[in-house]
């Protein structure tokens, strides 16, 4: 996540790449709108998008500068800064609330919250999630300037210190999940849960670490952790019992992104034929969603109806958005040929992705089938903010969970 400031990165990520032949894919209706730039800006990428369709995410010159904006019913806002050239809204609240990461005066990033025209400071950090009860959650340091960083939760302008290391996610429930250090002050990370002002380790798959990534509103969680073979494998996390959710046939490595409602999780998987794939976990199975006749893909987020978005390589070997409903994979069309992840989708059907919004309507371009593709492998050391850079750049920062 955090590619500006001095916050430190203290994760990495792994990709693979192999290959397979795909299955055929329709088209689905779709109409596309460009969100366009903030004024004076060349680019910008769409993060997150709440149920009325505001949308936010950041705006800059490929260069020094980018700021935080709200796009709503047509209109760009510029977010402003704290002082500094850079900045970046994750998320977004049904209610409006806006948070996410500034610069101020020094260049030491901040998180934020934004509400009705102004700009609240929450101290050095990054927020990366808002519930609709206004609490946010992220990184920050709370009694030290110095990493690492403390899984922090703002509400009412009021920190509360959740304990090292990171929160990603927040329900309404006001429980958080994460990666945090339950047992001592450093590494291994196990995958957390933090509510009521306390910290619950929810273990690991028999391996020394792991990290929660996301959680529904009826705190089921999902993220992945390392197993006696070596491997991250994606879990699901309820009622104190984790479940390695497994993964495609002969798979190694798996990894849980997102969960809905009704229990449906979106994530990748490494299959027998050598490739990672976006798979879909219900229902005890896991099923795989394909590709766009390209080299990779994977699933980031999924709404209560099912459908999945996420990003994939086309047979023209540009990574491309994607939907998936209803058994079908479509590639999302992206004017100018600017290909990139679809990073969010809400409960009408509208995904972000991009500089794109996409809706209901028109019809969009579909693959050929039978087309051979590989797909890459999201891997996962020590999860903390790689978690975030990687939806974001492979992707974002789907956005946390707000379900």
């Amino acid at each position: 996540m955090l590619r500006m400031g001095t916050t430190p990165t203290i994760a990495f990520l792994v990709l693979a790449v192999a290959s397979l032949v795909a299955m055929p894919h329709a088209s689905a209706a779709v109409t596309v709108r460009d969100l366009g730039t903030l004024p004076g800006y060349t680019w910008s990428e769409a993060l997150g998008i709440n149920a009325a369709g505001q949308i936010v995410g950041t705006s800059g010159d490929m260069e020094s500068q980018s700021r935080p904006f709200l796009w709503d019913d047509g209109v760009m806002t510029n977010l402003g800064t704290l002082g500094g050239t850079r900045g970046t809204a994750h998320d977004i609240s049904n209610t409006g609330l806006i948070v996410g990461e500034s610069e101020d005066a020094t260049h030491t990033m901040h998180a934020f919250v934004w509400e009705s025209g102004a700009m609240t400071d929450l101290g050095p950090g990054v927020a990366f999630a808002v519930n609709d009860a206004g609490q946010a959650v992220g990184c920050g340091y709370p009694t030290s300037p110095s990493p690492p960083c403390h899984a922090v939760l703002w509400q009412a302008g009021q920190m509360t210190d959740l304990g090292t290391l990171v929160a990603f996610a927040v329900n309404d429930a006001g429980q958080a999940v994460g990666c945090g250090y339950p047992t001592s002050p450093s590494p291994p990370c196990h995958a957390v849960l933090w509510q009521a002002g306390q910290m619950t380790d929810l273990g690991t798959l028999g391996g020394r670490s792991g990290s929660a990534y996301g959680i529904n509103s009826a705190g089921q969680i999902v993220g992945s952790s390392l197993a006696p073979d070596g491997f991250m494998h994606a879990f699901l996390w309820h009622d104190g019992t984790m479940t390695d959710l497994g993964g495609l046939p002969g798979y190694q490595f798996s990894v849980a992104w997102d969960i809905n409602r009704a229990g449906q999780v979106v994530g990748s998987s490494y299959g027998n034929d050598g490739t990672t794939h976006a798979v879909l976990w219900a229902n005890g199975a896991v099923q795989d969603l394909g590709n766009l006749g390209g080299r990779a893909a994977t699933a980031f987020a999924i709404n209560d109806g099912g459908q999945v978005v996420g990003i994939s390589f086309s047979a023209d070997g540009q990574s491309r958005p994607f939907l998936w409903q209803d058994g079908v994979m479509t590639v999302l069309p992206t004017p100018g040929d600017a290909g990139g992840p679809a990073s969010d989708i809400n409960e009408a059907r509208q995904v972000v992705g991009g500089r794109y919004l996409y809706a209901p309507g028109a019809t969009a371009e579909g693959p050929p089938a039978g087309t051979a593709f590989s797909v890459a492998a999201i891997g996962l050391g020590v999860a903390t903010f790689a978690f975030y850079q990687a939806r974001r750049n492979f992707r974002p920062r789907k956005s946390p969970n707000r379900r």
